[in-house]
């Protein structure tokens, strides 16, 4: 008996939900990267273990962002660790049977997985790293294509357009095979509702450039729950009025970035196909064991012996599962995220250059708040790369890393 009542009070506390942390969206989306950092950091250091791998991200991000890529490499890596193991022990596995979905260690969805490794790339690449910068974009292809033993399409432009100009650096042949299935993604993306169009200047040429802008605008999208049961994982756009990139070096217009990643899309679907978490098997699990339970039940007390204490023991434990199990999807997020990442390349002279950057509303005219002005070097030979977000700039920057 005292063993069973263990068990029991393990399952609850196992029920227990870890929620999404309450990540200050607000100070990021004014710049106040400072404070979003602080947070992370807390939550590092004293927030709970399940959450480890969202909060290591948005701190290495806040890092990132404020161009200290040797702390945001290391933070990226301790989350990539989590979200690529996809073993949990027997505890963590029951709680999420019998509980919330939350209750086990945040992996990240598919598309927040792809996002870990293109910052990880980038982070491999300024360290002059450009094979584990192309092995980081592999991992992420295969995150967004492969889930347990099931296969997508991929349609992550970006990671193969990066792949291939890192295997230019390391002086591989299959550059084009990463740039025809850059442009294929791509085709796909868009064929399916991915933002953007169907040809772009950075896919039409791959090669080009030895002064690569990688743009990030808006804000992820929010995940939340819907359904009878809250057995539904949705997504839904956050608001934001930059929607476009465009730059000028030196006084000379550089024009539009391309729009090679749609994060919206690649959240809310996978392969896409729509994407809406539903955890079918649980909630009519649920449903059915309790309605059982009920009925069982109520024939107990319609009969008598050994019949009556059959049913009203089943129908208690029937009714007890369907109880504790709850079907409520995990809504747990990646919440600083952009919401496209664009891309523009450029032929420039070694050397020093200001270059400006210009964030566009839908209507394509300049947001005077985003306006970023920095120092770039372009080296002799090799090419630099710079990383620009749609925030105030009240915060230094990544600078561009040659």
């Amino acid at each position: 008996m005292r063993r069973s009542w263990l068990v029991f009070a393990a399952l609850l506390a196992g029920a227990c939900a870890v929620g999404q942390p309450a990540v200050p969206l607000n100070a990021f989306a004014a710049g106040d990267l400072a404070q979003v950092e602080a947070f992370a950091a807390q939550q590092v250091a004293d927030g709970p273990a399940e959450n480890q791998a969202l909060v290591h991200n948005v701190l290495a991000q806040c890092e990132l962002l404020q161009g200290r890529v040797d702390e945001a490499r290391r933070n990226f890596e301790v989350a990539g660790r989590i979200m690529g193991s996809w073993s949990t022990g027997g505890g963590e596995a029951t709680a999420a049977i019998l509980g919330s979905e939350s209750s086990k260690t945040y992996k990240g969805d598919p598309y927040e997985q792809a996002m870990n490794a293109y910052y990880l790339a980038l982070c491999f690449f300024w360290k002059g790293e450009p094979d584990n910068a192309r092995a980081a974009c592999k991992r992420g292809m295969l995150a967004d294509a492969e889930v347990g033993d099931e296969k997508f399409q991929a349609d992550n432009a970006l990671l193969f357009w990066m792949a291939g100009r890192f295997s230019i650096m390391l002086g591989s042949d299959d550059a084009d095979g990463y740039f025809g299935e850059a442009a294929t993604a791509h085709a796909f993306a868009i064929q399916h509702g991915a933002r953007g169009v169907p040809n772009n200047d950075v896919l039409a040429n791959p090669r080009r450039g030895n002064l690569v802008l990688v743009l990030e605008c808006g804000m992820a999208p929010e995940k939340y729950a819907e359904g009878g049961q809250g057995e539904l994982a949705r997504f839904r756009p956050r608001p934001h009025p930059a929607v476009a990139a465009r730059a000028s070096i030196d006084g000379r217009d550089l024009g539009v970035a391309s729009l090679l990643l749609d994060v919206d899309y690649q959240a809310r679907t996978l392969g896409g196909t729509e994407m809406e978490g539903i955890r079918k098997g649980k909630a009519v699990f649920k449903t059915a064991s309790t309605v059982a339970g009920v009925v069982l039940l109520d024939q107990a007390s319609r009969s008598k012996g050994d019949a009556a204490r059959t049913q009203a023991i089943a129908g208690g434990a029937l009714l007890l599962a369907g109880l504790l199990t709850s079907t409520s999807a995990d809504v747990r997020h990646w919440p600083t995220l952009p919401s496209t990442v664009h891309v523009l390349t450029a032929d420039v002279a070694p050397g020093d250059h200001q270059l400006t950057i210009d964030f566009l509303d839908a209507r394509g005219r300049p947001l005077p708040q985003f306006r970023q002005h920095t120092l770039v070097t372009v080296p002799a030979s090799g090419e630099a790369w710079h990383l620009a977000r749609s925030l105030p700039p009240v915060a230094p920057r990544a600078p561009s890393v040659p």
